[in-house]
C-alpha cells in the first residue's frame, strides 16, 4: 500500500499534476529567498544578520556580466530559484542604475558584433522600459534560459522561483517578461510555473509596462515587497508628459475647448497650459540626455561594441506587481537606528527580514 502511494505521489509531480508553488504572499517562501540572496557575497555584508537558506541548495553559479550582474541557481526537491544579484560596489554596477533612460518594451538591442538580443516584455506599443536593466537582463537570459531547459528536461522540475533584491528586484521583472515570451514562442516549455518576488524593486518601467507585467502576473504570481522607509523603490525619478497618457484623452486637444472661450480668457488659458506643458517635456529631454546619451558614454568603456539604441520618448516610470508593504513597527527604531549617513540603512536584506517576521509571522 506504501509503495503504491508513493507511486501515485511521484507520478502526480512529474506529469505536473502536483504543483507546489502558490500565488500569493507566502511569507516563509520570501524569507528563504532573502536567505539564499544574501550569500551572493558581492552584495552581502558582514553585519548583515539574514541567515543561511535552510532548504534551498545552491546548485550553479553564473559568470559576472560586464556591468557586474550575475545570478545562482539554488533547488529544493522540485522547485528552483532563479536568485539575481543586487547592485555591487563596482562603478559599472551603479553606471547601469543611471542609465535610466527608457526603450520600446520589444524591440532589439545590439549588445556586440556577435549578439543580438531580441526581446518582447509586452504587447502595448506605448510600454517602455530602463534600458539599464535591460542590458543586464539580456546578459544573465544567455544562461538562465539553457538552465531551466536542462532542469525541465534532466530533471522534470517545471516551478520556478525567480527573486532579486534591489536591482536584482528590477531585473526580475524583467526576466518574467521575456521567459513569457520565450513560452508563446516554444523556446522554453509552456508548462513551467513562475512566480516572481521583486523584493525593495526600484521601477522598471511606465505605467503601460506595468500593465502588461500585472495582467501576466495576475493572481498573485508577480509580487514586489516594499519596506516603506526604503528610498530606492521611489526610483527612478519619474517625468509625465501630456505623450504618455492613453490616446483618448481630454490633455491632447485643448484649443478646441479654449478656443470657446472669450478673447483674453482664450490668451490666458493657453498661456497657463503652455507653461505647464513645457516644462515636463523639457525634463524629459534632459532626461534622456543625461541619464540616456551620457552615460551610454560610459556603459560603452564596458561594452565596447555596444551601439546606442534609439530611446523612447518617455520617462514615467511606475511601481510595478502586487505590492506587498512591510510597516516599521514601533520596535524597528531600536533594531534600526536613525543614521543619516547610512543610507542603505533600510535597503538592505536584514530589515526586509525583519520586518517580514514582525508583519506577518508574529502577528
Amino acid at each position: 500500500m506504501k509503495t503504491l502511494l508513493s507511486f501515485i505521489i511521484l507520478l502526480l509531480i512529474y506529469t505536473g499534476a502536483y504543483a507546489q508553488l502558490k500565488p500569493g504572499f507566502d511569507a516563509q517562501e520570501y524569507l528563504e529567498m532573502l536567505r539564499a540572496s544574501k550569500q551572493q557575497s558581492d552584495t552581502a555584508l558582514k553585519h548583515d544578520k539574514t541567515p543561511l537558506p535552510l532548504h534551498f541548495k545552491q546548485r550553479y553559479h553564473s559568470p559576472a556580466g560586464p556591468l557586474k550582474n550575475r545570478w545562482d541557481l539554488f533547488t529544493d526537491g522540485q522547485t528552483a530559484a532563479i536568485v539575481i544579484r543586487g547592485t555591487t560596489a563596482d562603478a559599472s554596477s551603479w553606471m547601469e542604475n543611471f542609465y535610466a533612460a527608457m526603450v520600446p518594451a520589444s524591440g532589439q538591442l545590439h549588445i556586440d558584433d556577435s549578439t543580438t538580443f531580441k526581446y518582447h516584455l509586452a504587447d502595448n506599443p506605448k510600454a517602455a522600459v530602463h534600458i539599464g536593466w535591460l542590458l543586464g537582463m539580456a546578459y544573465l537570459s544567455k544562461t538562465i534560459v539553457p538552465q531551466i531547459n536542462k532542469l525541465y528536461t534532466e530533471q522534470h522540475i517545471k516551478d520556478f522561483i525567480i527573486f532579486g533584491h534591489s536591482q536584482g528586484g528590477a531585473i526580475a521583472y524583467l526576466l518574467r517578461s521575456y521567459l513569457a515570451d520565450l513560452q508563446s514562442r516554444k523556446i522554453i516549455p509552456a508548462d513551467i510555473i513562475f512566480k516572481t518576488y521583486s523584493s525593495a524593486p526600484p521601477k522598471p518601467g511606465n505605467l503601460y509596462y506595468a500593465y502588461d507585467y500585472e495582467y501576466l502576473t495576475h493572481g498573485g504570481w508577480g509580487l514586489a515587497v516594499e519596506n516603506t522607509l526604503d528610498w530606492v523603490p521611489e526610483t527612478p525619478f519619474s517625468v509625465q508628459t501630456l505623450s504618455d497618457f492613453n490616446e483618448v484623452n481630454p490633455f491632447k486637444d485643448v484649443s478646441k475647448i479654449v478656443g470657446k472661450q472669450k478673447f483674453f480668457v482664450r490668451l490666458y488659458l493657453n498661456h497657463v497650459y503652455n507653461r505647464l506643458k513645457k516644462p515636463s517635456y523639457k525634463a524629459q529631454k534632459n532626461y534622456e540626455k543625461y541619464l540616456g546619451h551620457k552615460v551610454y558614454g560610459f556603459i560603452k568603456k564596458e561594452m565596447p561594441q555596444y551601439v546606442e539604441p534609439e530611446y523612447a520618448a518617455t520617462n514615467n516610470y511606475m511601481r510595478c506587481g502586487t505590492p506587498i508593504i512591510l510597516k516599521p513597527d514601533a520596535n524597528y527604531g531600536t533594531v534600526f537606528p536613525a543614521d543619516p549617513k547610512n543610507l542603505v540603512l533600510h535597503h538592505l536584506f536584514y530589515p526586509y527580514y525583519y520586518l517580514t517576521e514582525q508583519n506577518y509571522l508574529h502577528n
